[in-house]
Order: C-alpha cells, then sequence, then structure tokens
C-alpha cells in the first residue's frame, strides 16, 4: 500500500525522528478527511476531502489510496453521490486502514 521509497527519500531529506512526526500528523489528518468523506452527503465537501486526501497520500507514497481519492473527486463531480462512488468511499476507507496500519509498523 506504501511505496517505501518514497518514506526513504524523506527520512533522508528531513531525518527519522522528523520524518515519523510527519507520518503521524499524516495520518491523524487522512483519518479525519476519510471520516468526513464517509459521513458527508455534501458532494462539493466529498470532492473537496478526496482532493485534500490525494494530494497528501501522493506525497507519503500511499498511492493506492491516492489514486482512489483521484476516482472519487472525479466521480462525484461528474456524476454526484451514486453508488459508484459510495463503493469507492468504501474502498478508500478499506486502503486507508491497511495504509495506516503499515505506516505503523
Amino acid at each position: 500500500m506504501i511505496d517505501i521509497s518514497v518514506i526513504e527519500q524523506l527520512k533522508y531529506d528531513v531525518g527519522d525522528s522528523m520524518a515519523i512526526e510527519l507520518l503521524k500528523v499524516f495520518v491523524d489528518e487522512s483519518k479525519k478527511l476519510v471520516e468526513q468523506m464517509l459521513n458527508s452527503t455534501n458532494t462539493n465537501d466529498i470532492e473537496l476531502h478526496a482532493h485534500s486526501l490525494k494530494s497528501s497520500s501522493y506525497s507519503f507514497g500511499a498511492i493506492h489510496l491516492a489514486q482512489t481519492c483521484q476516482l472519487i473527486e472525479q466521480k462525484v463531480k461528474t456524476n454526484g453521490l451514486n453508488p459508484e462512488v459510495r463503493t469507492l468511499l468504501k474502498l478508500a476507507d478499506s486502503q486507508s486502514k491497511k495504509t495506516f496500519q503499515q505506516i505503523n509498523q
């Protein structure tokens, strides 16, 4: 779920302890965004949260989660909150849990 080379580059750039702190912030903030996406019925909010989570996920090497968020962002913008988007939201939730678990290891 995580591109380890991105994490290694982060550790190289900022040091191990700062990388750990940044990853903690990423996980904490991402959990909030996932929760907000799952609980919202406002398509604009879902699109905004998906965009934010996509960007930060790419930055921290969570490529699968980022790609799912990109799909959510695109689909909710063009099709609204339909069954396909709801399925993608559930997928993002599942991917985020696996991603955060991998980061914590």
